[in-house]
């Protein structure tokens, strides 16, 4: 397929002194013909995409059709033409809307429209194209109960009250594709799913791989456990067709992932099944089949994923060591941040140099932090990031314990040599992290940049921290709780959650923003040590929460750890409510402090 674009695209932010606005001004070249499929990998395009058997809009070529939506929704000129005519919308929102009428229309359309006249810009949106997100919608959540076990174990009417607001959120996360709305052949940037699914929430109405772990953990908190296998189902199928979990369920995520949670998903739903009293043994025993046999085949066939696209080794202090880095598979601007990231690679004049730059980018958006000062040369400046150059303590501690997992259910199956092998892997990289990453110095461990063979910065983040509570015990006679201690026992006490970092770089991954899967991964580690300060350390962010949704009624993606129940700030977008990850991270803390969370 042959699309439109310019590839003599340059970019201008200027300011109206008026009103504040952004406006665009770009010099194109309108004589080129280029074909653009930047949003999956060659091989995804030519392979995976042959593979799906799923319906597509009731349209029996549907494989083609998902080919052709990846193109379309990295058509250069669609985003500009969009753009164009709302410079102050949402760039994901460019890139979510469903076309109106079958896909080879509205490329004619496209390839006609000119881009510069907003009169024919609106009418090209108004005949072609649906409002964001108008295929998918909410769904039956028929697990769902307004009075799960867990409630009889509380006794705050003030708590019971809050943990009933917290799970009547699932009922408005909880999203299907509605097939229905679209004509046979027009396409949807959504990728197709076995199940419904849980959001996130506001401006996110597709599934994020990380992400769902903490929404997980609250689902189970609700005993919705026939929910959580379908996540997991949906999960599988990712894997079968595209070999890997995208990072979320839309084709413009298809050249990169997240965080691999996966085999943390599967055994915590494993575990808690087992545990449970409402599920029969047959229940149980069906349960054990499919964990121990479909979904352990996709653990181990996303682990290889891993290890074959995202491998690195280094020759450190005169070994090799191999270790894991984020690295997408992609050098073009991502579609649904197509102008920011355009604007930041606009100091360049050296394609190869923007080529890197822009991998670098979807590689930060890879790590699931997108974006911190981690990743940058300069902590003020996203400019000089450098994610898909530096091997990171979070991925590599996160793949030591898929190891673990992996190991472990291989042993109940009783295929003793998967779990050994798996063993040794874990302990190998435990040793490498152990080897490459620590700082004997400041007594954590340090991402690695690959270049430089140096930490990547000398700044603390809550990450440096991520191997305690996948398990990796500290070198040198350093304890756990020494590096609590020493590290962030002050800002247990002195923020309300503990901020990922302590750079106000104005990037919502930093300062001041204290972020939910943190606070839970932190205080789980320590409730293993000392559960006077776990508990003080949840009750802060708890409260924060709790506040926020008291003042406003709100859930927030990530709150602002000087002012409890105040949302988070910085970043390409506002911050979201709704909140899945947040949600789940609470009941979590409901679960394993019940009343306490409330009492003085």
């Amino acid at each position: 397929m042959s699309l439109l674009f310019s590839s003599g695209l340059f970019i201008r932010k200027l300011t109206n002194a008026a009103s504040g606005s952004l406006i665009l001004r770009v010099r194109i070249s309108l004589n080129e013909n280029v074909s653009l499929s930047h949003t999956m990998s060659p091989d995804i395009m030519k392979l995976n995409m042959q593979k799906t058997s799923l319906d597509i809009n009731n349209n029996s070529n549907s494989s083609e059709l998902l080919a052709a939506a990846a193109d379309f929704y990295s058509n250069e000129k669609y985003l500009r033409a969009l753009k164009r005519l709302q410079p102050n919308s949402d760039s994901k929102a460019i890139v979510d809307r469903a076309t109106k009428k079958p896909l080879d229309e509205v490329l004619a359309a496209l390839d006609s429209l000119d881009e510069f006249n907003v009169n024919d810009v609106q009418n090209f949106v108004s005949e072609f194209l649906h409002e964001p997100g108008v295929e998918i919608k909410s769904a039956n959540l028929t697990e769902w109960t307004e009075q799960p076990d867990i409630v009889n174990t509380l006794h705050n009417n003030d708590l019971k009250q809050f943990f009933n607001a917290l799970n009547r959120q699932w009922l408005d996360l909880y999203k299907t594709l509605d097939s229905d709305m679209l004509l046979p052949g027009s396409v949807s940037s959504h990728l197709p799913m076995l199940h419904p699914f849980i959001v996130p929430g506001g401006r996110f109405l597709e599934i994020y791989y990380w992400d769902t772990y903490w929404t997980v953990e609250g689902l189970l908190v609700t005993g919705m456990f026939k929910t959580v296998r379908q996540m997991i189902e949906n999960f599988i199928n990712f894997i079968n067709l595209y070999g890997f979990i995208p990072n979320g369920s839309r084709v413009y995520y298809l050249n990169r992932s997240q965080p691999p949670y996966f085999a943390q998903i599967v055994l915590k739903y494993y575990e808690t099944c087992l545990n449970s009293e409402k599920l029969s043994l047959h229940e149980k025993s069906q349960i054990k089949h499919f964990v121990l046999n479909e979904a352990l085949d996709s653990l181990k066939k996303e682990y290889n994923f891993w290890m074959k696209e995202k491998l690195i080794e280094i020759n450190f202090k005169n070994k090799t060591y191999k270790l894991n880095i984020f690295k997408a598979k992609t050098d073009k601007p991502r579609p649904e941040s197509y102008f920011e990231d355009i604007i930041t690679a606009d100091f360049l004049t050296d394609d190869e140099q923007k080529s890197k730059l822009y991998q670098h980018i979807a590689s930060g958006a890879e790590s699931g932090h997108d974006f911190t000062s981690r990743w940058f040369q300069d902590p003020m400046k996203i400019s000089t990031i450098e994610a898909s150059d530096i091997i990171p303590v979070d991925l590599n501690a996160i793949l030591y314990k898929s190891e673990l997992v992996i190991s472990k259910l291989s042993d109940l199956k009783g295929d003793l040599e998967t779990a050994k092998q798996f063993r040794n892997y874990s302990i190998e990289r435990m040793n490498t992290i152990n080897t490459v990453l620590w700082s004997s110095e400041n007594k954590m461990w340090n991402d690695l940049n690959i270049n430089r063979l140096t930490a990547q910065s000398e700044h603390f983040y809550l990450s440096n921290l991520s191997p305690l509570w996948f398990g990796v015990e500290p070198p040198d006679g350093v304890t756990p709780m020494q590096m609590i201690d020493l590290h962030i026992r002050n800002s247990i006490d002195n923020y309300n959650g503990v901020p990922y970092s302590y750079i106000y770089s104005k990037e919502q991954w930093d300062f001041p923003n204290a972020w939910a899967p943190y606070q839970l991964s932190v205080v789980e580690m320590i409730h293993k040590h000392d559960q006077e300060l776990a508990l003080r350390m949840a009750r802060k962010f708890f409260n924060s929460v709790y506040t926020g949704w008291k003042l406003y009624d709100a859930f927030y993606e990530k709150y602002n750890s000087l002012c409890p129940g105040q949302r988070g700030a910085g970043g390409e977008y506002e911050v979201q409510s709704g909140f899945g990850w947040t949600n789940g991270v609470i009941l979590r803390l409901i679960e394993i402090f019940k009343d306490k969370l409330l009492e003085d």
